[in-house]
């Protein structure tokens, strides 16, 4: 029988070697300051899902060349966020109810095994910025759809921040890489339902920061999964437009009662 690995016990050196995908965002260069622009314009939903991306009205707006652009938009293409069709240009990608049900369980799967390993192996310095991340995030009310853009992106970057700053000590570089392009990928989902929110949530931050500085496993792994399917549900029911299918239409009764 083939003996499985485990992950490491120690915690795994940060100049280590390995193959997961450089962060190219933290790069100091022209082109990678308009992606980080325009990758945070659709996360926000300033660029709508479905949106034709012309590059007339794009050098416009970020004030850069069509080759910059091209290069970001590869990008943007590479990461899910954009679409490309021969002919046709550029375009946000769509959502649909079925895309975020789809990575919504994968979220479950990894949110839960990098915050685990995250507490095996948290120090003083992890949780103090857990507790300045929190701290800072909850300066900010969740923002409402009349808020300048500037308050959405700031409060987005302050719940990036903190839900990062809960893993930040798992010791799989693959696991992080993997969680992080799934939490971004579902920040649109989040937007959507937060500016069509009908219905209060409790105060799952918070819940969630003292489960992990109490370095309480079970319940904080419990507490993530149930914030994430929340979600889930609540787009489902109030989100206009989230259909199975994509744009168009109402979440059906039968999709809102399904598995989140």
């Amino acid at each position: 029988m083939a003996k499985i690995l485990k992950m490491p016990v120690e915690p795994v050196p940060q100049t280590a070697a390995t193959t997961a995908p450089q962060d190219v965002l933290r790069e100091d260069a022209a082109t990678f300051d308009v992606l980080r622009q325009m990758r945070e314009d659709i996360l926000c939903c300033v660029l709508r899902p479905d949106q034709r991306l012309r590059f007339g009205e794009l050098r416009q707006r970020y004030d850069t060349s069509v080759g910059t652009l091209r290069e970001a938009l590869s990008h943007l293409v590479s990461e899910g966020l954009a679409r490309t069709e021969a002919g046709r240009g550029f375009a946000v990608a769509p959502v649909s109810l079925a895309d975020f049900l789809d990575l919504s369980e994968l979220r479950v799967y990894l949110e839960t095994r990098t915050l685990a390993d995250a507490i095996r192996h948290g120090t003083d310095s992890w949780e103090a910025e857990i507790v300045s991340a929190y701290f800072l995030l909850s300066k900010l009310g969740p923002p409402k759809p009349d808020d300048p853009v500037s308050v959405k992106r700031e409060w987005g970057k302050r719940h990036k921040r903190f839900h990062d700053a809960l893993v930040a000590t798992c010791t799989s570089p693959w696991s992080l890489h993997f969680r992080g392009e799934l939490f971004d990928q579902a920040r649109r989902y989040h937007w959507l339902t937060m500016i069509h929110a009908r219905s209060r949530r409790t105060n799952e931050h918070l819940e969630l920061r003292d489960a992990v500085l109490a370095r309480d496993i079970d319940l904080a792994c419990r507490l993530i999964e149930k914030h994430i399917r929340t979600t889930v549900e609540q787009a489902a029911s109030e989100v206009p437009g989230l259909t199975m299918g994509g744009a168009g239409g109402r979440a059906t009764r039968s999709t809102r009662r399904g598995k989140a």
